[in-house]
């Protein structure tokens, strides 16, 4: 808009230089499980553990695992005594038509979390011996990630003491998956699974930067199933198994994915490419409606300098390279090509991203 100050002098003045990126999710969680209370096959929005139970309820005494028993509350208690903070949680029954839930009603509570600003999601108290708890799992990663709402999911090894065993229950190789182990004992020395040492892992991970490492972190849990020995924490680790060992506590041995690909081989650097997406869309969301021409994509890559030099500043990224091109036909179709290139804190890979906004 032009407003006359002189005659013959004009100021305009253009929104485009205003803008910068807004905030990014970093922690928040997504879980599904089973609980004494409703509301059901709904989503809550939780802030704290005290929260979570006068919601759902108290847990059951536990057993041995097999006798159906409660798992949400459990696992939040997990989440929030090792730093979890905002958690969207979507309770099921603990019997539906007189029967214990299966991975399908666990992948009905998935799906209403599916367009949830969620960056961890898991299954409470499901391991990665129940075949279909795994699928419905990495099918929601992968939806996920399709439709813009990337998240890293975690599953655990069953209540086994062997470190052969929970090499053998290695699950699917991906960036955005991380298998946890071994399982955890309650205070009264009962065994329960990893699925709930990947709930605490869990919540360690929405405590801190996307930038600062896992590993060699304390996981505030009342014992393992088993102690390991060095020998066989290498020979998880080398499995891609985000291990736990006891050492001055219950410390994780290395926060790794189960990703093959030595590039995404880092917890830390799949967290970071997620943030710098996430930011990336949030400082373009204003500029949709604008004019596609060299001038607002010239602020548009200042925004996104500004965004990526933060991160940089931050330690999240070592460097990073970024152009914000569109051909005549993006143009008329009102698309840019946004391509970075970063470098990840603790990688000695760069990780090329591109995206196309329209």
């Amino acid at each position: 808009m032009a407003e006359i100050i002189l005659p013959g002098t004009y100021i305009t003045v253009r929104d485009e230089g205003l803008i910068t990126a807004g905030q990014v999710a970093t922690g928040n969680i997504g879980i599904v499980g089973t609980a004494t209370n409703g509301p059901f096959n709904e989503i809550v929005t939780l802030g704290s553990y005290s929260e979570a139970v006068e919601i759902f309820g108290k847990y059951d005494d536990w057993v041995d695992g097999t006798k159906n028993e409660l798992t949400l509350v459990r696992a939040l208690e997990q989440i929030y005594f090792n730093g979890g903070n905002a958690v969207y949680a979507v309770a099921i029954p603990q019997k539906i038509n007189d029967k214990a839930p299966t991975s399908t009603d666990y992948q009905a509570g998935l799906d209403l979390l599916e367009n949830e600003i969620i960056n961890i999601v898991l299954l409470a108290g499901q391991d990665v011996t129940d075949a279909g708890m795994e699928t419905a799992l990495m099918g929601h990663i992968n939806t996920t990630a399709g439709r813009k709402r990337e998240r890293i999911g975690l599953i655990g090894c069953s209540n086994t003491n062997s470190a052969d065993t929970i090499v053998s229950q290695m699950p699917t190789d991906s960036d955005r998956l991380i298998f946890v182990g071994p399982g955890i004992t309650t205070t009264d020395k009962k065994v329960m699974t990893g699925a709930y040492t990947a709930a605490a892992v869990a919540g360690l991970l929405s405590g801190i930067q996307v930038q600062t490492s896992p590993t060699n972190k304390v996981l505030n849990v009342p014992g393992l199933v088993k102690a390991f020995n060095t020998p066989n924490l290498e020979k998880l680790v080398q499995a891609k198994v985000l291990a736990v060992e006891k050492r001055d506590g219950f410390r994780i041995v290395k926060g790794i994915t189960t990703a093959t690909n030595s590039a995404w081989h880092q917890v830390t650097t799949r967290r970071i490419v997620d943030y710098a997406v996430y930011g990336v869309r949030s400082a373009c969301n204003p500029y949709i409606g604008k004019l596609n021409n060299d001038r607002v994509r010239g602020a548009m890559k200042a925004t996104l300098d500004a965004f990526l030099t933060r991160m940089v500043n931050d330690e999240a990224l070592i460097g990073y390279k970024l152009s914000v091109t569109a051909t005549r036909p993006q143009e008329i179709a009102g698309e840019v090509a946004v391509t970075m290139t970063l470098q990840p804190t603790f990688s000695i890979d760069f990780i090329k991203v591109t995206m196309y906004l329209g």
